[in-house]
């Protein structure tokens, strides 16, 4: 096998953005040993390997290139079933198996990122101090060494809310401003146009990004746990809902494609508020708009993706799976999650109604 040790090393010097003298100085070698090693002018001495490694968060065996190519695949493979654990596993199945991958890959940032969110949700449904503890110190881990901004800012935001559920929020608001405002984000400064030919297609995407965001927020502003949740503010958080509802329709037209999903899940929430209040009729109507938009949503994911939303606003934007399902499409459709939630409690007092069981109908012929 030949060994392309000095490659990796530049590569992975250069990704990191870790300079020679930086790496020299943390391994006790001089930028000369580097610049040669580098050049494939020689090859570390082998105990220093551990420390290289170490240095940049891989193992020996990625660092001499060892099996890459099958590495590679196997992480691949790790990170899928990963990501098919969030869906159907259960929190213990998720902690356990993102474990037994940072043994095989104790680097890896992503993986590190993903169990510390596991174990902030153990805390929260067990309190468990020990695994708030841990998960703080994999989110540092991640913010000291990632190189991927994206997997960096998430661990920043899972920190943040572990110092939120510790009772520090000056540490949460120290850790925030590492986060950049709003107005130096991406979007902001291409809907501006770079002379590209592409500035509609720019101001567009930033007005989807805001909107989401902002149809987000209201649905966080409606559930939050620190605001008031009593009778008096339920007629206020429905129209809360409704308004997020009006304005996916304003930006996006009747097509929603993925925004029916968005819709579907406030129908949803307003379902519950109007059932407490025992608004029957006004309950069933809401069901049932939950379903149309449940089924438009599912039927979407197959049939909508490359297709351009109808709206003035958002006509040149395109359905697209890389986009919205950064995954892939999920284990289960959004009709199959429905109709778990329809089996709460709450709806017994209307579950021998025939609306609702042509809720419950629709639902089921849809779900997979």
């Amino acid at each position: 096998m030949t060994i392309k040790i000095g490659m990796i090393i530049k590569d992975l010097r250069r990704r990191q953005k870790v300079t020679q003298d930086q790496l020299a100085a943390a391994v006790g070698v001089t930028a000369q040993a580097i610049s040669r090693w580098e050049s494939e002018g020689g090859y570390p001495d082998i105990e220093l390997l551990p420390a290289i490694a170490d240095f940049f968060a891989v193992s020996v065996d990625e660092l001499i290139g060892y099996r890459q190519s099958e590495r590679e695949a196997e992480l691949t493979q790790i990170k899928e079933e990963i990501r098919r654990l969030k869906e159907v596993g259960s929190l213990e199945e998720r902690i356990a198996f993102a474990r037994n991958a940072l043994i095989r890959f104790p680097g890896d940032d992503e993986i590190k990122a993903g169990l510390a969110v596991c174990l902030l949700f153990l805390y929260d449904t067990r309190g468990d101090e020990a695994a708030l503890d841990e998960s703080e110190a994999l989110c540092k881990s991640v913010m000291e060494n990632s190189a991927d901004d994206d997997i960096k800012y998430d661990a920043v935001n899972t920190l943040i809310s572990i110092y939120e559920r510790s009772g520090k929020p000056e540490k949460a608001l120290d850790t925030a401003q590492m986060l950049m405002p709003m107005k130096y984000c991406r979007e902001h400064f291409l809907s501006g146009g770079i002379g590209d030919g592409r500035t509609e297609w720019y101001i567009q995407d930033y007005i989807e990004k805001i909107v989401d965001e902002l149809g987000t927020q209201i649905q966080s502003l409606v559930l939050n746990k620190d605001l008031p949740n009593d009778e008096t503010t339920w007629d206020k958080k429905i129209k809360m809902l409704r308004t997020a509802n009006e304005i996916y329709r304003l930006v996006f037209g009747e097509d929603l494609m993925f925004y029916h999903g968005r819709v579907s899940q406030n129908y949803s929430l307003i379902s519950t508020y109007l059932i407490a209040r025992g608004k029957r009729e006004e309950t069933l109507s809401a069901l049932e708009k939950m379903s149309e938009h449940t089924l438009a949503y599912d039927r979407s994911c197959e049939e909508d993706l490359g297709k351009r939303y109808a709206s003035i606003f958002t006509d040149q934007l395109v359905y697209s799976v890389q986009e919205k399902h950064p995954s892939g499409l999920t284990e289960h459709n959004q009709s199959y999650y429905q109709l778990g939630r329809m089996n709460d409690a709450r709806y017994d007092c209307i579950r021998e109604d025939e609306r609702f069981k042509n809720v419950i109908k629709a639902l089921e012929e849809n779900a997979k």
